[in-house]
């Protein structure tokens, strides 16, 4: 039967590694910190337009070369040549050139019945006499320099009033010899370049080899022109220092959990068979993992990688508990029977570690549910490795003597018949527990998930204070059937913004210049009215001009898109192939998030994102819900032991549980950092990993000296993998390592707990 067992798991096993083969030349291996977030995070808005725009900004690329304290855009120059070929980059822009400027102009004069702005058009009103001065104005100003041709072409001066509508709109920074240019206080002037990536700023490969070409660019500029400096901006830089950050951890912390894990089983064993068992198992839990996440998600999260190093030292364990059983008591009994001794607690553990490790699905993250059924299935792959191969593998396994003896059965003893350790030693947990509970902190802001570059951040402000546009991820999200139906829903929202930016909700807001069809039908009925009005006070003022061409000059966002004008701000217009469309209407300096909410509700087709407050919210809520989902864990594991141990036993069996996460959370406080999401998520696996010691103690047909000796190799194994995390770079995981390692060590020294006090005996024949 058991042959059976082993030849069908074989099976299964060569089916994995098909089905790896499979997948893997088709997988992608994300590095984006932010998969770990919702997949759909921007609320009701389609899929469609949510996923475009990300993926448009998650692409866009922003530099500012600075020569100096002089007006030389030579190096800006020298940059855009260079940034032009660069085979990562595509659309690099930088100067607009004599033809480009000729085109702009040409554009808005053939459309200008179609471009009126909020401005002209409000002069427009009650017959246009407000238009009519300021046609005056201009014309008697010293510094405006209209020209005879100009009024002759246009009376109503709506190619003017375009401009400087545009001109108040813009940001601080100013037109010079076709460049955008922005002077700081220091004197030095910032010419702007920006561009985009042709493939996703998470691509692993890709974002570091452009960043590396980007460096090595900067030096090259250095030499050339000494005194000139570069900031650049873009998710590209962000990306790709998670990546590296990850990529660290699994090198330098993987390799360090491994070394250390083999050289403990050799150390315990000192054979070579039980590492390379050991082994075995892990590496078959790895690739179950890796092809059952690729199956189920397609690709892989680099961080999920650095997560899953936590399943290295518990899949171990099941090798090293039924290992230790052989080494123990080889000499009196079979493999078969060594297997059926331990094989309730190997099934206990399993089961109890993998529903901790599947709760985490319910996450909406889908890293951390890819780490879940990662781990899930990784686990119980090694744990079938030992049930179905290793009876046939350890045949001839010496037999040692348990090793340190004396110290596990001093250990032991003072569990059964000394009070002060007995009580005296969850005592103290619990006390510590408290103490760090009572001064735990809260924090649910998705920002202090992982610190960022200084470097980084410091480009960041000062970008933003050179051109008033920062990256703050606060905008209005406009999306309609029609490109038609989009555009009219941006004009409700505009009054809207305009009595929010006076009242100070907010400071300022970016609007893309375009009128919807029905609203230049109406501003050529305004033109039509404004005509006589324009032409009766220039002909008082001894200007006679012919009538204004009042015929419908139509601008569409097709028109717009594909014109020169559009510039600078096709990044806000959406068209989707299916006809509808989406606009984004970034917001800066926002003082009340949740008026401009109420906003948008009170428009169809408008949602409010902003989504550093959205995701704190939604971490918060979970955070929430996983603690209740964690209280009811422990209720059920309670009246599990009730029912199969007893009232007395069952609930002195769950003390360990209590205090395991206890003592997580205490040295959570303890070590600076606030209760989060992701502190709960660690606290859900040291419910499920450190439950297996105290299974392993209760284990009728099990004794305790192999119980301890088991569970003191099997918690170093898992110290050396999920203490490693500690040491991670990205705080999240740091948090994660510290509450896992902790609750961990805690659920050992209390596990002895379980040992009822007639099991002493055992204990010392054993020894």
């Amino acid at each position: 039967m058991h042959r059976r067992l082993a030849w069908g798991w074989l099976a299964i096993v060569t089916l994995l590694v098909a089905l790896l083969c499979t997948l893997l030349p088709k997988a992608r291996l994300d590095s984006s910190v932010l998969s770990l977030l919702p997949a759909s995070s921007l609320g009701k808005i389609p899929p469609q337009i949510e996923n475009g725009f990300l993926q448009r900004l998650d692409r866009q690329m922003m530099w500012m070369v600075s020569p100096g304290n002089t007006a030389d855009p030579a190096a800006a120059q020298w940059w855009q040549s260079q940034l032009q070929q660069q085979p990562f980059l595509q659309n690099v822009q930088g100067p607009m050139d004599a033809k480009g400027q000729q085109e702009w102009g040409k554009f808005y004069f053939e459309h200008r019945n179609g471009l009126v702005d909020n401005q002209t058009r409000s002069r427009l009103q009650n017959g246009g006499e407000a238009q009519a001065q300021w046609v005056l104005s201009q014309l008697y100003s010293a510094f405006s320099g209209v020209s005879g041709k100009e009024l002759a072409n246009d009376p109503l001066m709506l190619v003017r009033g375009s401009q400087l509508a545009l001109q108040q709109t813009a940001s601080q920074m100013r037109l010079q010899n076709g460049w955008l240019v922005a002077r700081d206080k220091q004197g030095r002037y910032w010419y702007l370049l920006h561009g985009e990536l042709k493939g996703s700023s998470f691509d692993m490969q890709q974002g570091r080899a452009a960043v590396e070409q980007l460096r090595v660019l900067h030096n090259n500029l250095k030499q050339h022109f000494p005194q000139a400096e570069v900031m650049s901006r873009g998710t590209l830089f962000y990306s790709d220092y998670a990546s590296q950050q990850a990529k660290h951890d699994v090198s330098t912390l993987g390799l360090a959990t491994v070394i250390g894990v083999l050289l403990l089983v050799l150390a315990v064993f000192r054979s070579v068979r039980p590492l390379l068992l050991c082994a075995t198992s892990v590496a078959i839990g790895a690739l179950a993992g890796t092809a059952i996440t690729l199956l189920c998600f397609g690709e892989l999260h680099l961080m999920t990688l650095v997560m899953s190093m936590s399943i290295v030292g518990v899949s171990a364990d099941y090798t090293l508990y039924y290992l230790t059983e052989r080494m123990v008591h080889g000499g009196e009994n079979s493999p078969i029977e060594s297997l059926r001794k331990v094989l309730p607690a190997l099934l206990l553990a399993l089961a109890t570690t993998a529903i901790a490790y599947l709760i985490m699905i319910l996450a909406p993250f889908p890293g951390i549910r890819q780490l879940a059924v990662f781990a899930a299935s990784g686990l119980i792959a090694s744990c079938l490795t030992v049930v179905c191969w290793y009876p046939f593998a350890v045949r001839g396994l010496p037999v040692r003597p348990v090793p340190c003896s004396r110290l596990l059965t001093a250990w032991l003893d003072a569990w059964q018949h000394k009070k002060a350790v007995r009580i005296g030693v969850p005592l103290a947990l619990l006390v510590m527990s408290l103490v760090g509970i009572a001064s735990l902190k809260i924090n649910d802001d998705i920002a202090s998930f992982q610190a960022l570059p200084k470097d980084l951040v410091q480009e960041e402000q000062a970008i933003t204070a050179l051109t008033g546009q920062g990256m703050d991820q606060k905008w209005f999200v406009v999306y309609g059937d029609t490109a038609e139906q989009t555009l009219q829903r941006l004009e409700k929202l505009a009054p809207e913004l305009d009595a929010a930016q006076k009242s100070k909700a907010i400071g300022s807001y970016r609007m893309i210049p375009l009128a919807s069809l029905e609203q230049q039908q109406a501003d050529l009925r305004l033109l039509s009215e404004a005509a006589p009005v324009l032409q009766k006070r220039l002909a008082e003022s001894g200007i006679t001009v012919s009538a204004p061409n009042l015929q419908q000059m139509a601008v569409t966002p097709d028109i717009w898109q594909k014109s020169v004008i559009s510039s600078g701000w096709r990044l806000l217009w959406l068209s989707l192939p299916d006809g509808k469309s989406g606009a984004l209407v970034p917001v800066s300096g926002v003082y009340n998030s949740a008026a401009l909410g109420e906003i948008a509700a009170k428009i169809p087709g408008v949602s409010w994102v902003d989504r550093k407050v959205m995701f704190n919210e939604l971490f918060s809520h979970f955070r929430s819900l996983l603690a209740g989902l964690l209280a009811a864990a422990v209720v059920v594991i309670a009246l599990s032991y009730v029912l199969r141990l007893g009232v007395k036993r069952g609930l002195l069996n769950v003390v360990p549980s209590l205090l395991s996460l206890g003592g997580g959370l205490a040295a959570l406080a303890f070590s600076g950092h606030a209760l989060n999401l992701f502190s709960l998520l660690a606290l859900v696996l040291v419910l499920g990993i450190g439950i297996n010691y105290t299974l392993f103690f209760s284990n009728p047909r099990g004794t305790p000296m192999t119980s301890l000796l088991a569970i003191s190799v099997a918690l170093l194994t898992t110290l050396f993998t999920l203490g490693m995390l500690v040491f991670s770079q990205t705080q999240a995981i740091a948090s994660f390592g510290i509450v896992l390692s902790c609750g961990i060590f805690c659920a050992f020294l209390t596990a002895p707990l379980a040992l009822s006090t007639s099991g002493h005996g055992e204990g010392k024949r054993e020894k």
